[in-house]
């Protein structure tokens, strides 16, 4: 295992194996990346890549884009990399339904669908899709659920969207019926939620105080991903994550990614420490633990000085 300049352990990997989305969110940060960079890396590539990196201790691989459902051989990617870890994918779930078999076959067991409120108008608002896509999202999760995948939802915190009790409540409600998780995400000033940061921003703790009012209680803190404060309602488990301008969260992130033209980046608001795509084309294994050793070397937290506010 190895870990960076303070300590922190390297054990989980976000791929980002695609460059384009079907929606258009009014917030996305696009894992840190930029549109277009093109996404160069084939399923092969993904299986020595999570090779390598699970010989140096990473054993958690998460696949995520833009939309990675709308790679043609997302299904060829899941089945190399689960040749080697456990794998999951992020996605908005609009392409689920039509995905979720031939993804079971190919060993995933786990997905993060992002469904940031239960009300299909303020949906469409969203994510800039047809009020139509948020009942083709439910038939996925429904399927997914049906063919036993473990379902986590995940909701970015949005004022005036979500953060009352009615919403809350709501996404619970869904949650329970998926027998899913769910996890409240703080709005990142990143990327397109730079533009929408003053008009939508909402801290955490109002999302704490609501599930705290609607009867949840704290559970624990996963220390192995983020320092996440967890607590159960309505039989359902919430993750509360505030990851801007928050040492105890970087404190304990344990995640790097790669992007889709194999560049990897040592926190999302940093720029790719190493270009890794010329070793994994190449298959070369000293190296890409030379450049992943490299790329830790510099690894920080991003917010190791600053007080939260």
């Amino acid at each position: 295992m190895l870990s960076d300049r303070v300590g922190r352990p390297f054990l989980k990997m976000r791929y980002v194996v695609d460059d384009e989305c079907n929606y258009n969110c009014l917030f996305c940060h696009f894992e840190g990346q930029q549109r277009r960079q093109g996404s160069t890396l084939t399923a092969e590539d993904y299986e020595f890549a999570s090779y390598v990196f699970s010989k140096l201790g990473v054993y958690d691989f998460k696949l995520t884009g833009g939309e990675p459902l709308l790679r043609r051989d997302i299904d060829k990617i899941v089945e190399a990399i689960a040749r080697v870890a456990a794998v999951s994918i992020t996605t908005n779930g609009l392409l689920l339904r039509r995905w979720v078999d031939r993804l079971y076959k190919a060993g995933l067991r786990k997905i993060n669908v992002s469904i940031h409120t239960a009300d299909p108008e303020k949906y469409s608002k969203v994510v800039g899709a047809p009020t139509w896509a948020f009942k083709e999202v439910l038939r996925g999760l429904q399927e997914s659920r049906n063919r036993g995948l473990a379902i986590k939802l995940n909701a970015v915190v949005l004022r005036g969207i979500n953060t009352d009790d009615k919403s809350v409540k709501e996404l619970v409600k869904l949650a329970a019926s998926l027998d899913a998780s769910l996890q409240f995400i703080e709005l990142m000033p990143s990327g397109s939620g730079l533009k929408v940061f003053g008009d939508y921003y909402e801290p955490i703790e109002t999302i704490a105080e609501i599930v705290t009012r609607l009867g949840g209680r704290p559970l624990s803190l996963r220390k192995e991903l983020h320092n996440r404060p967890l607590y159960k309602l309505g039989g359902v488990t919430i993750e509360l994550i505030k990851n801007y301008n928050n040492p105890t969260f970087c404190s304990g992130c344990t995640t790097m990614r790669l992007t889709s033209d194999g560049k990897l980046k040592t926190c999302i608001y940093a720029e790719p420490a190493v270009d890794l795509a010329p070793y994994i084309k190449n298959r070369d294994v000293e190296g890409m633990v030379y450049a992943v050793k490299t790329a830790l070397a510099s690894r920080e937290p991003r917010f190791h000085i600053y007080a939260s506010k």
